[in-house]
């Protein structure tokens, strides 16, 4: 399978398409590292009873020309009939598996997960007004879920082709005891990739201070990617790949 390479962004400035934090975001700061917090968090989301997506630094149509390319990037080679599978982690109410579930025009299995149990009701919800998928053999599934346990979540070893991580990294740095368990999710989302596969972290945090993290969390050769800006803050895509297994041609090569 091949590395994954993210395209160059040529669609339109993202400044419009970008949406910023809610008002009381900033109250988050000191307690983004609990798991009450982010049912609390949510249940105000959905205080007029009809579930709406709220999408930490951009939502999917944002960045759906990178992300539609890459997905097939990272996927099973082909002819290969068997889908790419995806993992989302703290993906609260986004609407980004959604987008990649309906627009696909690959077959794709993805699973999101989220610590709180009432944003995956919500974002249960907002899957029933979602079109039927590009691919009839598209999936996607919703779990309760620690990302920083998938093993204790059901997650084996080398089960899926595509993490992805939309602002949860950045959660977990931004609280007082959060740097250790960001180092567990980097840690998880790099065993949970099969040979080959990718880890996409999307952020506001500058190279300088995430790239050396990232490489502390145990993944080397990190590479980055501007992403577009909204009010003066520059957004970025890490990217981790898991080195492909080699095959007896390139042993005999080496």
């Amino acid at each position: 399978m091949a590395l994954l390479m993210l395209p160059a962004w040529r669609g339109p400035a993202l400044g419009p398409l970008l949406r910023p934090l809610c008002s009381w975001a900033d109250g988050l700061l000191h307690s983004m590292a609990q798991p009450g917090t982010w049912d609390r968090f949510y249940t105000q989301q959905d205080t007029a009873g009809t579930p709406s997506h709220f999408n930490w630094f951009f939502d999917y149509m944002a960045i759906s020309g990178l992300l539609l390319p890459a997905l097939r990037g990272c996927g099973p080679p082909e002819p290969n009939p068997n889908p790419t599978r995806v993992l989302e982690v703290g993906c609260g109410t986004s609407d980004l598996s959604l987008g990649l579930y309906r627009d696909s025009p690959h077959p794709v299995h993805i699973s999101c997960v989220d610590v709180s149990p009432v944003a995956i009701k919500s974002l249960h919800r907002l899957l029933q007004e979602v079109p039927p998928p590009r691919h009839p053999l598209s999936q996607l599934h919703l779990h309760v879920a620690d990302a920083t346990d998938l093993e204790g979540g059901g997650f084996g070893d080398g089960s899926f082709h595509l993490v992805l991580d939309k602002g949860t990294c950045d959660s977990l740095l931004r609280c007082a005891q959060g740097p250790s368990q960001a180092r567990r999710l980097v840690a998880e989302c790099l065993r949970v990739l099969c040979p080959g596969g990718s880890l996409l972290q999307f952020s506001d945090e500058d190279p300088d201070a995430r790239v050396p993290f990232l490489e502390q969390a145990g993944a080397p050769g990190v590479t980055v990617q501007e992403v577009g800006h909204l009010g003066g803050m520059c957004y970025y895509v890490y990217t981790l790949c898991r080195p492909a297994l080699e095959t007896p041609t390139t042993v005999a090569l080496n």
